[in-house]
């Protein structure tokens, strides 16, 4: 129950003041001589005048309201690093129960969820005061590591006026965290290019220290490098192949680091070729020569050198040899001083003539085993013995020819592998069978490789190899350029053979053995797709560096499939055999992870503005500040306390008003004072 003093005017204010102000003139004016006629006059007007506001005594039953606290729980990635977790966990609950035990005090509890932008408190903070009333906030606390990510410039524009914001960290603060971090991160490059990765390895406290970086491209690794931490420094890498090339630079972990997760930058770099420079060496006048042209030079990437020979050097025409040609065959320049220059070499038709001599058969060899690719369109010549299989390059050639040939209409099939490879799996099935005849092939043995396509009789067409580091691949036949004219409905010549030469160029989407994952809703996808029907196993690296095996399942010949949970954001690595690939739950490299070391700088403006406290609590028993009930407008924190402010809010439930005093009695007054006025005048 409390009592207080009310007004309700009989007159208007502005009359009653009015009639005041008269009263007192008249009294200065009547009685202005004499001082002790002066007062009761004056006394006289203003017990007029409070009988005109007609006070009120207003008795209300209140019932108080209490104040709001908002506790924010940091509970993203880098709150789990080591004993994080617990420290924030006990905190938080330590914090909470001691302000639950004040009165007339309620808590609410929000959290900062993980994001891929790094821990984002704004959201949180803005959300959680826009739920509780303004006018009761009696501060706020976070319980966090210290890493956050979206302080503005002007934090004070975030909290309520005369509201503190006590911060409170976790974790230890003299912990070692080796960190990698780009400065400059090509996605673009030219393949067999070199592009250049600016960056900069820090570990707080071991400055001018070196560090050991390990450079992998496409899972493999390229080069290792030793860099001063704390530098900057430029890490070359040469752009591999056409498409998605992953690098990883990687710096050497120590001992009682915090994580090894922030030590790798990860970037999904695309090579671009700016020109595909291909030669094409057409050994006799044929029928498919024209096609295999038009399909070269209908790609506006490819760059053609074609030379066609038209005549054998023995045959006797009656003119000199530098009158049957425009230019001079540049044997030497081509075969042996710019050979490695080409993407990709193709031999149609040719037979061995005194033209080349082993020695450029032999850098051709060279040049497929160093990363070239190489396209043997066999004919009737490659059975002869002026073949090219009876010359060095039989060292590369994944085929042996049995010196006949195969005559007669007949059907091109795709083979099991066929049925599995990117260049031709997309042509199986009823497309294939309505396939157009050709009518040779020339006999071989298979020595290695795939075989992709086949006669009926079951002799390979079409063979592909990988040799060193480079790809061939032999058709044999002369008569794939029926496609291309049509004959008895045609087939896929163009998207078939233009397929086979990015293959042959190293197309990562084109490859045989290929290893996919993509991460969904925190569950990982792993699709394996192969030309072998053994079992199919995947080793899966999560950001922490914790490793898991998993059997993939067959669903169709060749395409293996499995599911693994991937809850943590950051980079996982996956493995089958040879073959690597990567992928990410949020970005590649995490903004969440790239300051992990417990720090209080980037919540001190926003404590500084609100005169908050902040302090660091450590991993083990939380070291919590003492609190301290304060008035609104009061110093809000100190070296061991912070403040809770107690705004005193209170709802009014029931009220009533009564007359302060018999309004006869103020005029009784006011007789009473002019009485004694008039005695005054008298004496």
């Amino acid at each position: 129950m409390d009592s207080s003093l009310a007004f309700d005017p009989l007159l208007a204010p502005w009359l009653i003041a009015g009639l005041v102000g008269l009263g007192l003139l008249v009294a200065m004016l009547t009685g202005g001589a004499r001082l002790r006629s002066f007062i009761p006059r004056a006394l006289a007007a203003l017990v007029v005048g409070i009988a005109l506001m007609n006070p009120q005594k207003v008795t209300e039953e209140r019932e108080s309201l209490p104040d709001v606290a908002l506790v924010i729980v940091d509970k993203t990635e880098s709150a789990n690093i080591g004993k994080r977790n617990e420290a924030i966990s006990n905190a938080a609950s330590e914090l909470t129960t001691t302000l639950a035990a004040r009165d007339g005090l309620e808590i609410v509890t929000v959290s900062i969820d993980p994001s891929d932008k790094g821990t984002q408190i704004t959201p949180t903070l803005l959300e959680g005061l826009a739920n509780l009333p303004r006018d009761r906030i009696a501060g706020v606390f976070v319980v966090t590591d210290g890493q956050i990510h979206d302080v503005p410039d002007d934090p004070e524009k975030l909290m309520p006026e005369g509201v503190p914001f006590h911060a409170l960290i976790a974790g230890d603060a003299t912990a070692r965290d080796r960190r990698m971090s780009a400065i400059n991160a090509p996605r673009f490059g030219l393949v067999d290019e070199t592009v250049d990765f600016e960056i900069q390895v820090d570990d707080p406290g071991f400055e001018g220290e070196q560090a050991l970086i390990q450079v992998r491209l496409n899972g493999k690794e390229q080069a290792t490098f030793n860099v001063a931490i704390g530098e900057k420094v430029t890490i070359p890498v040469k752009v591999e192949r056409r498409g998605s090339n992953t690098v990883e630079l990687i710096a050497q972990g120590v001992d009682g680091e915090l994580t090894y997760v922030n030590n790798i930058f990860v970037q999904d770099m695309s090579g671009i070729r700016d020109r595909l420079r291909v030669l094409l060496i057409t050994g006799e006048p044929h029928s498919g020569g024209r096609a295999w042209r038009n399909l070269l030079k209908s790609d506006p990437s490819v760059d053609l050198v074609q030379f066609s020979i038209l005549r054998p050097p023995g045959k006797s025409v009656g003119a000199k040899n530098s009158e049957m040609s425009l230019i001079q065959f540049p044997t030497r320049q081509l075969f042996e001083d710019n050979v490695d220059e080409f993407d990709m070499i193709i031999f149609d038709q040719y037979r061995r003539r005194n033209i080349l001599s082993p020695y450029y058969f032999q850098n051709i060899a060279r040049y497929v085993s160093n990363g070239g690719a190489l396209l043997v369109a066999a004919g009737p010549p490659f059975s002869e013995p002026v073949s090219v299989y009876r010359s060095p390059l039989s060292a590369v050639l994944p085929v042996r020819p049995k010196g006949t040939l195969t005559e007669g209409a007949y059907r091109p099939l795709l083979s099991e592998k066929g049925q599995r490879h990117p260049i031709t799996s997309e042509f199986s099935g009823q497309e294939a069978e309505r396939w157009g005849q050709w009518y040779r092939a020339v006999d071989a043995d298979v020595l290695s490789g795939d075989v992709l396509m086949s006669t009926e009789d079951d002799n390979p067409l079409l063979v592909l190899d990988e040799v060193g580091k480079g790809r061939v691949a032999m058709l044999l036949s002369d008569q794939a350029w029926l496609w291309a004219r049509g004959v008895d409905g045609g087939g896929p010549y163009n998207e078939m053979f233009r397929r086979l030469a990015h293959w042959l160029m190293g197309e990562p989407d084109l490859e045989a053995e290929r290893l996919s994952a993509k991460i969904v809703n925190g569950r990982m996808e792993i699709t394996r797709n192969t030309l072998s029907d053994a079992e199919q196993n995947v080793r899966v690296t999560g950001p922490d560096g914790k490793t898991q095996a998993l059997k993939l399942t067959r669903t169709t010949p060749g395409v293996y499939v499995g599911e693994i949970a991937a809850p943590a954001e950051g980079t996982y690595r996956v493995q089958s055999g040879d073959i690597q690939t990567i992928a990410a739950a949020g970005a590649l490299n995490p903004t969440e992870f790239s300051e992990l070391v417990p720090t209080q700088d980037k919540l001190a403006p926003l404590v500084t503005a609100t005169n908050g406290h902040s302090r660091l609590i450590g991993e083990d028993a939380p070291n919590l500040p003492s609190l301290r009930d304060v008035k609104a407008g009061a110093k809000t924190s100190g070296a061991d306390w912070a403040g809770v402010v107690r705004h005193e809010r209170y709802d009014v439930t029931a009220s009533k008003r009564e007359p302060f005093a018999p309004i006869l009695l103020f005029f009784a007054l006011a007789a009473l004072m002019l009485a004694w006025a008039w005695r005054a005048e008298g004496q």
